[in-house]
């Protein structure tokens, strides 16, 4: 058996406490500190590129939880399971490629080139869901930090 490329399932909540102390009671699970108030800057399909403010936590287990805080007019605004996450060496690449594939490309962090560097999601629309592709370089020893006390965009 393969080890899967899915590394966490995010689902959008109306309050991040409420349901931290409601999944904590019902699994037992724990986690790292919550990140409020966040402004992530984000290039968009239209060609547009839009500055949302995001709040999050995941658990500390896995597969990790992470729980996004609702928030209208961004891509978090309506609640319920949102999207499974997937660890990629190169997120624009691997984009591009499911975008070929009929997966349509909504929002990625993205650099001066629009080059799709992580926080990259694809709506499936036959899935109602979406895969948040991120970057085994960048975001993979952030989430390390993170889970180990730090904030999530600390340069540790």
């Amino acid at each position: 058996m393969s080890e899967s490329p899915i590394y966490h399932v995010g689902i959008v909540v109306e309050d991040i406490d409420a349901a931290m102390a409601q999944l904590t009671a019902a699994t037992g699970i724990t986690w790292a500190p919550v990140q409020r108030d966040l402004a992530v800057h984000y290039g968009r399909s239209g060609g547009d590129e839009v500055d949302w403010i995001s709040s999050f936590v995941y658990s500390r287990e896995m597969p990790h939880i992470e729980l996004l805080q609702q928030k209208d007019g961004t891509i978090w605004e309506k609640p319920g399971f949102h999207h499974l996450g997937l660890w990629r060496e190169d997120v624009d690449a691997s984009s591009r490629e499911i975008e070929q594939r009929g997966c349509t490309w909504e929002v990625a962090m993205v650099d001066e080139e629009g080059t799709r560097l992580g926080g990259c999601y694809h709506w499936l629309d036959a899935a109602f869901a979406r895969v948040e592709l991120t970057s085994l370089t960048r975001s993979k020893p952030r989430l390390e930090r993170y889970l180990a006390g730090e904030d999530y965009f600390s340069e540790g």
